[in-house]
Formats: structure tokens, sequence, C-alpha cells
């Protein structure tokens, strides 16, 4: 009979994947935000070639949504373990040594997404501070989109502390193999299902 998972190893799942959903959400916005962006420069170009007049603020608006738009797709990337990783040497090592070395990775991300998050927010107090706006006709506060890149950065971090805290229980309790699921490079497997998957194909077993 499996035994239950302790009770503190089950709130950091659970908080996990709560931060895990925020960043599912956070990320659809940041993808229809991308296809915003594309209406918005294509409209631009269409009205400057045909109706000769510009709306002018295109750049900025679309500068704006990429910067915020990424950030917000980071904290999804990761619950998706879509992030790029060279796994050439680590691969050949034993799992029970595999593991420490994804939780040395996810800790060594985590430590410069400190520096980033907190220099964003920095950056926000002091647009804050000086009432800092752009220099475009729309003279947007530069807090506003600084804040949301920022929000996108810290969630990001959150998410990373919490599967951080999760895998390193799971290693000291000895699943390594969960570690492994959690945290290794997707392999061939897994990006040819999704591809099927986004196609439509269904597997079908002989």
């Amino acid at each position: 009979m499996e035994r239950p998972a302790p009770l503190i190893l089950r709130a950091a799942t659970g908080l996990r994947r709560a931060v895990g959903v925020l960043g599912h959400a956070m990320g659809l916005v940041a993808g229809w935000g991308f296809v915003l962006c594309a209406f918005f420069i294509t409209f631009d170009v269409l009205a400057r070639s045909i109706l000769r007049v510009s709306t002018q603020s295109t750049t900025e608006i679309t500068g704006y949504m990429l910067a915020f738009g990424l950030s917000w797709g980071l904290a999804h990337t990761l619950t998706q373990r879509s992030h790029v990783r060279i796994d050439m040497l680590v691969n050949r090592l034993p799992q029970r040594i595999r593991i420490w070395l994804h939780l040395l990775s996810l800790l060594a991300l985590g430590v410069f997404m400190a520096f980033i998050a907190n220099g964003a927010w920095d950056l926000v107090d002091e647009s804050l501070l000086f009432n800092a706006t752009d220099i475009s006709l729309l003279r947007t506060p530069l807090a506003i989109p600084q804040g949301l890149w920022a929000a996108g950065m810290v969630v990001f971090l959150v998410l990373i502390a919490c599967m951080l805290v999760e895998n390193l229980l799971l290693a000291i309790l000895g699943d390594a193999r969960q570690v492994e699921r959690n945290l290794s490079s997707r392999g061939y497997d897994e990006e040819a299902q999704e591809a099927l998957e986004a196609l439509g194909v269904t597997e079908t077993k002989p």
C-alpha cells in the first residue's frame, strides 16, 4: 500500500499547482497579446500604404505588449518544461546525481530571476516617483507597462521557489523518479505527442 505524502509536501504541491494555474492564465493573455500585436501592425501597415494615415502609436503599444507578454509567458513555459536546455552531460549521469543537478539548475535560475525581479520593481518604483511618461502622443505612464512586465517576473520567481521546495522535499523523501519527471527536459516522444495533439491526431495503439 502506497504511503500518503507528508502534509508539507502536499502543501508545497498544492501551492505550486495554484501558481501554475495563474501562470497558465497569464500565458494565455500573453499569447492573445501577440495576436493583437500582429493585428495592430498589419492594420498600421495597410493604413499607411492605402489610406496614407498612421496611428502613430502602434510601435509604442506593440512594444509594451511584447515586453509584458514575454514575461507573462515565462511561468507557463516552465511548467511545460519548454525552456531550452542542453543536457548532453547530465543525461549520461546516474539518476541520483541528475536530480541534484536539476535542483541546482533550478536554484541558479531562481537566484538570477531574484535579481531581475528586484531590478524590475526598482524601475517601476522610480517611474512612480517621478511620474514618468513616454514621449509619444499617448503619454502613457511608464509604471503601467513596467508594472505588468515586472509582475510576470515575480510570478515566474514565485513558481521557481515553489518548484524548488516541492522537488527538494521529493528528493529528500527518495522519490527521484518524480523529481526527474518534474524537472528534466522534455523527450522527443513528449514533443511528438504534443505536436500530434495540436494537429488533432490521436495516437492509436496496435
